[in-house]
C-alpha cells in the first residue's frame, strides 16, 4: 500500500483503521508501521514517551550526575591532554626546533673564528699581533 491509497482508504473508510476491513487493515498497519521505523522523529518521540512513562528516583539520578562531576573535576592538569594530541606534539617539536636553531646562532656568533681576522687582516693590509690580534700598520701602507 502507499501513502496515496492510504489517504483514499481514510477517506473512505475512516480516520480508525482498526474499524478498516481487514486486508486494508493490514495493509494500513503494515505502511503506519514501516513510517514509523523510517522517521528518525517518530523514533525520537518514541523513546521520549517512554522515557517520560519510565519510574525513577531523580535524587539518585541528580547524585550520580554530580559525583561524575566531581570525579571529572579531580583530573590532572588540563595542560597534559592537548599537549599530549598529534598536533600538541607537532608544536612542541617546531618549538623546539627552532630553539635549538636560534640557540645555534648565538653559539656561532659568540664563537671567533681567528681565520676570519687573518683574512680580514690580510685584505686590509695590516699586520697580525703574536696574541693573534690586529695592528695597524703605522706606515698606512700594506705589506704587499
Amino acid at each position: 500500500m502507499t501513502r496515496d491509497e492510504f489517504e483514499r482508504c481514510r477517506r473512505r473508510f475512516g480516520d480508525t483503521v482498526e474499524a478498516w476491513p481487514a486486508p486494508f487493515r493490514q495493509q494500513a498497519l503494515a505502511l503506519m508501521a514501516q513510517e514509523q521505523n523510517d522517521d528518525p522523529d517518530a523514533a525520537l518521540d518514541r523513546l521520549v514517551l517512554k522515557a517520560a512513562q519510565a519510574d525513577g528516583d531523580d535524587h539518585a539520578l541528580a547524585r550520580k550526575v554530580l559525583a561524575r562531576i566531581d570525579a571529572g573535576s579531580a583530573r590532572p592538569f588540563f595542560l597534559w591532554r592537548p599537549l599530549l594530541s598529534p598536533t600538541g606534539l607537532a608544536a612542541c617539536a617546531a618549538a623546539a626546533l627552532v630553539a635549538a636553531t636560534l640557540a645555534g646562532y648565538q653559539v656561532a656568533r659568540l664563537q671567533d673564528d681567528p681565520s676570519d681576522t687573518e683574512l680580514l687582516a690580510l685584505a686590509s693590509g695590516s699586520s697580525l699581533a703574536d696574541a693573534g690580534g690586529v695592528v695597524a700598520d703605522p706606515e698606512g701602507e700594506g705589506s704587499l
